[in-house]
C-alpha cells in the first residue's frame, strides 16, 4: 500500500492587527511627544490680545518679558547684559528676526527696554506677540 502525502499549501496572510496596533502606539508616541514639545519652554507668558495681528513667516529669536521686568531666553531666567551677548553671538552670521513675548500685565518700559537691548546689538527686525 502506497500512501501519498498531500502538502498543504498556505498562502501568505498579512496580518492587519500588529501593524494597527504599533500604529496606534506611534501615534500616540509622537502626541505625547509633541505635546511636551511645546510646553518645554516652561514659561507661561500671557500675551495680550490685538485684532490685527498677524503671524510672523519665520521667527529667529523669542525673548520673554514678564511683570516686573523678568527675561526669559529659551525658557530659561537671564540678565540684559547676557541677553545682549546672546543675541550678538546668534546674529553673528546669520539674519536674527527678534519676538518680545510680553506678558500682558509688563509695562511698556519694560518691552521697549528688550527692543533696545536688541538694537544694541544690531537687530532691526522685531516683533511684538500677542493673540488674535
Amino acid at each position: 500500500m502506497s500512501r501519498t502525502r498531500y502538502v498543504e499549501s498556505h498562502e501568505p496572510r498579512i496580518e492587519i492587527i500588529p501593524m494597527i496596533d504599533i500604529m496606534m502606539f506611534l501615534l500616540i508616541f509622537f502626541m505625547v511627544t509633541m505635546l511636551k514639545m511645546i510646553d518645554a519652554s516652561g514659561v507661561k507668558i500671557n500675551v495680550p490680545q490685538a485684532s490685527t495681528a498677524a503671524s510672523l513667516p519665520k521667527v529667529s529669536l523669542t525673548v520673554g518679558v514678564k511683570k516686573g521686568g523678568d527675561l526669559f531666553f529659551e525658557g530659561q531666567p537671564i540678565a540684559a547684559d547676557t541677553l545682549t551677548a546672546k543675541i550678538k553671538e546668534r546674529a553673528h552670521d546669520t539674519k536674527l528676526d527678534v519676538l518680545i513675548a510680553g506678558d500682558k500685565d509688563a509695562s511698556l518700559q519694560e518691552i521697549l527696554h528688550v527692543m533696545d537691548i536688541a538694537h544694541a546689538a544690531g537687530i532691526d527686525d522685531i516683533g511684538i506677540a500677542a493673540k488674535r
